[in-house]
């Protein structure tokens, strides 16, 4: 016995020690074959932080658990992320590995999943992702032996936590969300018949089909259990439960699955609890209010089902009606309420093409303050040619909606008039047949006022828009937004196509204004892949948008942008395709005068450009360098430059989130006239007279300078300018870098009184350094050069006079010896000379 128990232990400490071992000895190779024949199976990229073994941690079934996996797309969908989890966990029955019957999967977990399913507008999918044709019939025919034979797949329960699945159909132009899912699903995949039980919550359902929101943000729960006839694939609803906000339903039916990817399915939803309370709770800003205190009357009904086959573009008949007469509701904190609520709305389909959908409206109508409104609406053929009927009349006093909706941090005023109609269809609009849309009314606004936190507050006092086929008009119209007014009037044409289809419209604006400052409408909106805003930038891009074609006449009287403030600004602009077009655009900005011929585009808003020619006229040396922060980042020493300067300057850049040069892309060419410039506060200025011992420099008149410039990676460059400062002659020319490094070499002219070498005038400089730290060296070499070569024709004149007068040959000048001595006494008495020039003079 004591033997036995000896066996015993030693058998279990080695199944131990290989349970141990196994997951540590393999798991490296596992992973490097699991993502190396996932790609070579994928037209995507697949790849996971790790895949852990477990044989103990849901003994005595195995655990696989893949981390922080990823498939991403490749070609047109290249680093868009198809799907991604934080966890996916499989339990597995060990011995069933080594049975006939199939393997038993206890659970399979999801945790944090994300699902992003593309469909672009050309109709490829990003889900088709498998390599090769052939590989897609492999892997079908695998599963038909599977599930064929005697191999079977149990799974008794999935479970999936925190899931978000996202579906965009660019080219059905169709968009649904499912945020935050928490799904449970128990059941045995394995037999031919099983019940299984569905659990369910999402607080966030929304899909969009044509721009327009069917499902927004709505919370789902669902408690279904499903008789399944996994062999004929028809699924029935036995028990079930559906709640969407606050109405509670279920469903009657059943759904079958066809070899030809067809479904057929009869499936009606019961609705006789629903009330119009439940009704009201699917506007998500009224479910999300104090919705369960909120009062209410009326009868409501809501009819649905859906009968047919769905296959490909077909869809089976279905019919949705939600019929209210005589509603109201009333907050009870609240002093007045909206009654008079009568809603006939339906969607339906005899069943066919999705073509055949009719959309009707007939009526919406509610009384807010005594002043009723009714809204009557009808759309057919809503995939060929969309056909429309529209019309809208009543009154909204904007005031009175506090008093039956509780309003945080915003408070409203005003009264809008509306009595507009409008019929027609799409393609009418497409091909500019503006007489055979129906198309009249009017809006009209008058003493409205909106003030939302943290937002400007905006006024206009009234307005007036009148609607006819061809165009749409805005009488003249002030618009207060903060300190910020504008007033407006147009003729816009095309409006119609820009309302229901996005096309462009077009038309003459008028746009003037006493104040404007651009930086209030500026905003640096968050990417999910890829941002254009800086990190430390507290503007944003101002984008031209692509569907407009404006022609405007501006005549603004206060412009701020960034820094920079500018007057009296007239002039033409173009916007048209994302961009503006200047011309001759006149304003007073830095005590002058600019006149701006160019463009600015949004065409790629992550690369917004300029490209511009201004004329400068008068302008301020100071308020250039405190207004513009690229002439603070390539031009410091505007900062204390007294004086103005005119000319001219081509420029084109690509601009940053700040609406800011990006340095790299700059390139820009131009002349500056100078005019009463004075350098006595200049820094450098008065390092570069010390430097060369002459303090009155800085004192000295200066006389105007006609300088050349361009501007290319990142660095200014002056050509050779000369500019007299009183009897002085000065020679400059460089570069100056963003880092305010500075390059530059000058020769300085001097008088004849004030050179103590005879002949020896003109003094050479280099300026090094940092414009706040400048080095300064004199060249010596040059001047050394210039000097001696004066002094040494000096000598050989009077050395030759000498040697006529004695009557000596004087071709004897040309001995080797003579030469030498006379160039190191010029050398050695220039040098002198030059070591006196620049000797400080010595207080007495």
């Amino acid at each position: 016995m004591k033997k036995a128990f000896k066996i015993t232990g030693i058998i279990v400490a080695i199944l131990l020690v290989i349970m141990i071992s196994i997951p540590f000895l393999f798991s490296g190779k596992i992973e490097s074959l699991v993502k190396k024949e996932a790609n070579k199976m994928l037209n995507a990229e697949f790849d996971f932080a790790s895949l852990d073994i477990s044989l103990f941690k849901n003994f005595p079934k195995a655990s696989l658990t893949l981390k922080d996996f990823w498939v991403k797309g490749i070609n047109e969908f290249e680093n868009d992320t198809l799907a991604k989890a934080k966890e996916l966990t499989a339990t597995v029955n060990v011995m069933s590995l080594f049975k006939d019957s199939g393997y038993e999967i206890g659970q399979i977990i999801l945790n944090e999943g994300k699902l992003k399913a593309v469909v672009l507008p050309t109709g490829v999918e990003n889900w088709n992702i498998l390599k090769e044709e052939d590989t897609k019939e492999d892997v079908q025919e695998e599963l038909e032996d599977a599930t064929e034979g005697n191999f079977s797949l149990k799974v008794d329960k999935i479970s999936v936590k925190n899931f978000s699945l996202i579906y965009d159909n660019q080219k059905d132009n169709q968009f649904a969300l499912i945020d935050n899912l928490d799904l449970n699903l128990k059941g045995d995949l394995s037999s031919k018949k099983t019940t299984l039980a569905i659990e369910g919550n999402t607080p966030n359902l929304t899909f969009r089909s044509g721009g327009i929101p069917l499902i927004n943000s709505m919370h789902l729960k669902a408690k279904i259990n499903l008789d399944a006839d996994l062999r004929n694939k028809v699924f029935t609803l036995a028990k079930n439960e559906i709640q969407l906000n606050a109405i509670k339903t279920n469903l009657d039916g059943w759904v079958a699955m066809k070899d030809n990817d067809a479904i057929e399915m009869d499936l009606k939803l019961n609705t006789s609890e629903v009330g119009f309370k439940e009704v009201l709770s699917l506007i998500p800003a009224i479910y999300a209010n104090d919705f369960k205190n909120i009062q209410t009357d009326g009868t409501a009904t809501l009819i649905a089902y859906a009968k047919g086959t769905m296959q490909g573009d077909i869809l089976p008949s279905f019919d949705i009606t939600l019929d209210v007469k005589d509603a109201m509701f009333r907050y009870p904190s609240l002093p007045s309420g909206v009654d008079q609520i009568n809603i006939n709305a339906n969607i339906s389909n005899p069943g066919g093409l999705a073509d055949k959908t009719i959309i009707k409206l007939n009526p919406f109508t509610f009384r807010m303050a005594n002043n009723p409104f009714q809204v009557n609406a009808s759309i057919s053929n809503i995939v060929s040619d969309p056909r429309f009927d529209i019309k809208a009349n009543g009154i909204l006093d904007l005031g009175k909606i506090e008093e039956v909706y509780p309003l945080e941090d915003m408070n409203l005023n005003g009264i809008i008039n509306a009595n507009i109609a409008i019929a027609g269809q799409s393609s009418f609009i497409e091909k500019e047949l503006y007489d055979r849309i129906q198309a009249s009314g009017t809006i009209q606004v008058k003493d409205m006022k909106i003030d939302v936190k943290d937002i400007p507050s905006m006024k206009v006092d009234q307005s007036l828009l009148t609607f006819t086929p061809q165009f749409l008009k805005l009488s003249e119209t002030t618009i207060h937004i903060g300190e910020n007014d504008i007033t407006l009037d147009s003729q816009l044409n095309n409006y119609i196509g820009y309302l229901m289809k996005g096309s462009t419209i077009k038309g003459s604006l008028n746009a003037r204004s006493n104040h404007l400052n651009l930086n209030d409408f500026m905003s640096s909106e968050e990417q999910e892949d890829a941002s254009i805003a800086e990190s430390d930038s507290i503007f944003g891009v101002i984008e031209v948008p692509k569907n407009i074609d404006f022609n405007i006449n501006a005549n603004l009287k206060e412009v701020i942008l960034s820094n920079w403030t500018i007057t009296n600004v007239k002039g033409h602009i173009h916007v048209k395709d994302g961009k503006a077009d200047m011309t001759n655009l006149s304003m007073n900005a830095m005590d002058g005068e600019l006149i701006m011929n160019g463009s600015y585009s949004t065409e790629r808003i992550e690369h917004p450009t300029l490209n511009a020619n201004f004329m400068m006229n008068n302008l301020s040396f100071a308020k250039a360098y405190k207004e513009l922060n690229m002439v603070q980042s390539l031009a410091p020493i505007f900062s204390n430059l007294e004086g103005n300067f005119s000319g001219a300057m081509q420029l084109k850049t690509e601009l940053n989130a700040s609406m800011e040069p990006i340095y790299p892309t700059l390139q820009a060419a131009g002349n500056i006239k100078t005019k009463d410039l004075k350098l006595s506060n200049v820094d450098i200025a008065k390092k570069l007279s010390q430097a060369l011992n002459k303090e009155d420099l800085l004192n000295k008149q200066i006389k105007d300078i006609d300088l050349n410039f361009h501007i290319k990676d990142g660095r200014l460059e002056t050509k050779p300018f000369t500019f007299n400062v009183g009897d002085y002659n000065l020679t400059l020319t460089g570069t100056t870098g963003l880092d305010q490094t500075i390059e530059y070499t000058g020769k300085l002219k001097l008088p004849a009184s004030v050179s103590k070498v005879e002949g020896l005038n003109t003094m050479g400089f280099l300026v090094g350094g940092s414009f706040n730290n400048p080095t300064f060296k004199i060249d010596t070499k040059s001047m050394l050069e210039e000097g001696g070569k004066v002094l040494e024709d000096k000598a050989k004149d009077f050395l030759s006079k000498e040697l006529l007068k004695n009557k000596k040959d004087s071709t004897s000048l040309g001995n080797d010896s003579v030469q030498t001595d006379i160039k190191e006494q010029v050398k050695e008495e220039v040098g002198n000379k030059i070591k006196d020039l620049f000797k400080k003079k010595k207080n007495k």
